[in-house]
């Protein structure tokens, strides 16, 4: 595998952020390149007026906020469309990452992503480019063919309303699911673009948890191989097998849908951004017969 082309597809990448990363960073262009998409992650806890303080902090400091719109934590359209506004007058915001949420009952009117959609409120604010979610290895509160329908229904609506529309996947451990799903979708008929989650640097513990919260399923495998002692579980990892076969795979698939990468950093914002800022800059060099990275 060519280390240019690794370093071409990591360019560009995206990352999340959230309310306890931002109080460990002085400033965001500290770390990421000018106009990288940071996602401002709805978790539990966070209230309107600080996810909108959060996301007008991000553009002040030349990058590119994307909040998120969780539909199963929004009260109501009138609540959505007030966050939409002051995410757009007061802190410039031009995309956003709309999820259903991974709580299995709403906290509120809304359901789903398809109801914010129909409301007309992303179009009323003049909101052209929307990130949806994509499940490669499924959904904790949503069959396989309710997601099916999500997905071609999302088609239909960037069709009809000129948006630019893409899929940012749930991180996964290993791109076979991946591209499994890649191909089941694109037999479905969907022409959207996607970019795929990869877990940031962070400890095998960390990941475990993380991934047992979000419902990631057999890909999980991979990373519980590795578990087998304490020491192993405490031990920084990175997305090494995960980035490398992506990039093979924009390689050696010129139709292929996949478009980039998004960070999910789990707390470590910092020395994720430091890892994936080298691998663009070709600062490292591929090991083990060319299935591991290891940075200058």
């Amino acid at each position: 595998m060519d280390k240019a082309r690794i370093s071409e597809f990591t360019k560009g990448y995206s990352i999340e952020t959230t309310l306890r990363d931002a109080a460990r960073v002085d400033n965001y262009g500290d770390y990421l390149p000018k106009g990288t998409q940071v996602f401002v992650a709805h978790i539990p806890g966070t209230t309107p007026p600080e996810a909108v303080a959060l996301a007008k902090r991000i553009k002040n400091e030349g990058m590119d906020p994307v909040p998120h719109i969780v539909a199963r934590r929004t009260q109501n359209l009138s609540t959505l469309e007030d966050l939409v506004k002051q995410m757009v007058n007061e802190a410039g915001v031009e995309q956003i990452l709309l999820v259903a949420g991974d709580i299995p009952k709403s906290e509120g009117e809304l359901d789903n992503t398809l109801q914010i959609l129909d409301s007309g409120i992303i179009e009323k604010y003049g909101i052209k480019k929307i990130r949806v979610a994509g499940h490669p290895e499924g959904h904790v509160a949503a069959s396989a063919e309710e997601l099916r329908n999500a997905i071609a229904r999302k088609n239909a609506y960037a069709k009809e309303h000129g948006v630019t529309m893409a899929l940012t996947t749930q991180f996964t451990f290993d791109a076979k699911p991946i591209f499994e799903w890649e191909n089941a979708i694109v037999a479905d008929g969907n022409e959207l673009p996607y970019y795929v989650g990869l877990p940031g640097l962070a400890t095998l513990k960390t990941l475990i948890k993380f991934a047992m919260d979000c419902g990631v399923g057999e890909s999980l495998k991979t990373v519980t191989r590795h578990a087998s002692n304490m020491t192993k579980l405490l031990a920084v990892t990175t997305p090494d097998d995960q980035l490398i076969d992506l990039a093979k795979h924009v390689e050696n698939k010129p139709d292929t849908l996949l478009r980039g990468i998004h960070f999910f950093p789990f707390g470590g914002m910092k020395r994720t951004a430091e890892w994936a800022n080298k691998i663009v800059a070709g600062e490292f060099e591929l090991v083990k017969d060319g299935k591991e990275i290891k940075v200058s």
